[in-house]
C-alpha cells in the first residue's frame, strides 16, 4: 500500500490496525484489553521508530548471511513479542485477538488461521506492488507456528 498511496508504511498499519481492533471487538471482546489497546495506538510509532533505527544499517546492502540473521532476529522478536502478550490477561496483540475470535468461530487452529490472514495480506501486499523477499516468506511460513511453540515454552514457565 505504500508503494500505491505513497503514504507512511506506519500510517497505513495504523489505519489497518484500527480497522483490525473494530472487526477484532465485534468477534472476540474477551481478548481486547488495555495492552490491546496500546499496541493499536502505539504500533505505527514504532514501526517509524524502528525503520529510522535500521536504515542505516542498509540490511539489503548487506551478505546474505547478515540480512537472514536480521530477519531471523526480527521474526524471534515479533512471535515473543505475541506469545507475551497472548499469556497474560491484559489484552493480546489486535491481530491475535482477530486471529483467536476467527479460531473460535471456525475451529481451525491457530497457526491455519494466522496463516491464511498473513497469506490474506501477503497476496494484497504483492498486488499492490510490494516486494517479495526471504523475509517476507519466511515471515508467511512460520510466524503463526513460532508464535504458538514460543507460547508453549512461556507457559511451561510462566504459571
Amino acid at each position: 500500500m505504500n508503494k500505491t498511496t505513497h503514504l507512511s508504511i506506519s500510517f497505513i498499519d495504523q489505519f489497518l490496525i484500527i480497522i483490525m481492533l473494530s472487526m477484532a471487538y465485534f468477534i472476540n471482546k474477551q481478548h481486547i484489553g488495555i495492552s490491546t489497546i496500546i499496541h493499536t495506538i502505539t504500533i505505527g510509532l514504532f514501526i517509524l521508530l524502528a525503520s529510522q533505527l535500521i536504515s542505516p544499517l542498509e540490511l539489503t546492502k548487506q551478505p546474505f548471511m547478515i540480512k537472514l540473521i536480521g530477519i531471523l532476529f526480527a521474526e524471534l522478536s515479533f512471535a515473543f513479542g505475541f506469545a507475551l502478550m497472548q499469556k497474560f490477561t491484559f489484552g493480546m496483540a489486535t491481530a491475535d485477538a482477530f486471529i483467536y475470535g476467527l479460531v473460535e468461530k471456525t475451529h481451525l487452529s491457530y497457526i491455519q488461521i494466522h496463516f491464511i490472514f498473513d497469506i490474506f495480506f501477503f497476496t494484497i501486499g504483492f498486488l499492490l506492488g510490494g516486494t517479495i523477499g526471504i523475509g517476507s516468506i519466511l515471515y508467511v511460513l512460520t510466524s503463526g507456528w513460532l508464535t504458538y511453540k514460543i507460547r508453549i515454552i512461556i507457559n511451561n514457565y510462566i504459571q
